[in-house]
């Protein structure tokens, strides 16, 4: 389902998991990017960002040579985003939507890979809680999950 103006969500938990799973369809990966609260402390707006949004940080660059160590460029100034706002009802109301990137979108193969996207299932949550308090070594743990 694509998110539409107007939409309404009973909290931001609720907007953020609609998003990331539209996210999952199209092919990227989301981010919260900003908000506001207000006088009693609760979130007034709250945006969400396709995780390729913005530009490397310029104090990274001197002329065309990069401070540190050259890293892979992960943001394409991407303009895709989701921004709901509080309701009188006490619920989030999606008042801004911008559907379009800057990007092409990760292929139905690697999407699982994608930051927002990746799960460690319970299972195996718990059988590393498991191995960690038996104190056997991550390597020995990978070894176990790799078979």
């Amino acid at each position: 389902m694509t998110p539409r103006l107007g939409m309404h969500f009973d909290d931001l938990d609720e907007a953020y998991n609609f998003y990331n799973a539209y996210g999952k369809l199209a092919g990227f990966s989301i981010r919260k990017e900003s908000s506001n609260r207000g006088k009693d402390g609760e979130v007034v707006w709250k945006r969400f960002v396709c995780s390729k949004e913005g530009k490397t940080d310029e104090k990274h660059w001197i002329g065309k040579e990069l401070v540190q160590r050259r890293r892979m460029e992960t943001r394409f100034d991407c303009k895709a985003k989701l921004q709901v706002k509080l309701d009188k009802s006490g619920g989030y109301v999606v008042s801004m939507f911008v559907p379009q990137h800057s990007h092409t979108p990760a292929t139905p193969s690697k999407r699982f890979m994608l930051r927002s996207h990746r799960e460690v299932p319970e299972s195996k949550r718990q059988l590393i809680n498991t191995y960690d308090a038996a104190n056997v070594q991550s390597k020995q743990q990978m070894q176990v999950f790799a078979s």
